[in-house]
């Protein structure tokens, strides 16, 4: 995704640097995120990639993205077989929230419309190509 998503959002992701380990679970990267974005930059720790089951777990541990009141991001990603030799896409995400923060509707909001603007963007392009 790291290298697919400059591709199909141009502005979305300036960069992405891993910082500690080598792509697979317990790797910790510095996303720089575009002009697109209101954020500048999230740290991303992948928790689980599982090729079987097709998913893929990462949290979210630092960066402006998390607006001072988040602790972190909890991010699973599920590509689900459908009948016609596709795929569904659910992705479930949890706020952890420094003591009793509440996050904003409008945060839940731009979270979720966000995150299917990518994989809509990310499918057009598959399909496409």
């Amino acid at each position: 995704m790291d290298s697919l998503i400059p591709q199909v959002l141009r502005g979305a992701i300036k960069s992405s640097e891993i910082l500690q380990g080598d792509g697979r679970v317990g790797t910790i990267k510095l996303v720089q995120l575009g002009d697109a974005s209101p954020f500048n930059t999230m740290k991303q720790r992948i928790d689980a990639i599982d090729n079987e089951a097709l998913t893929y777990n990462y949290t979210i541990i630092d960066g402006d993205i998390l607006l001072g009141f988040i602790e972190s991001i909890y991010s699973h990603v599920a590509f689900v077989p459908t009948a016609d030799g596709g795929c569904n896409v659910k992705n479930t995400i949890i706020f952890n929230t420094k003591g009793d923060a509440v996050v904003p509707e409008d945060s839940i909001k731009y979270a979720t419309e966000t995150n299917n603007a990518i994989f809509k963007a990310v499918e057009a392009y598959l399909i496409s190509n």
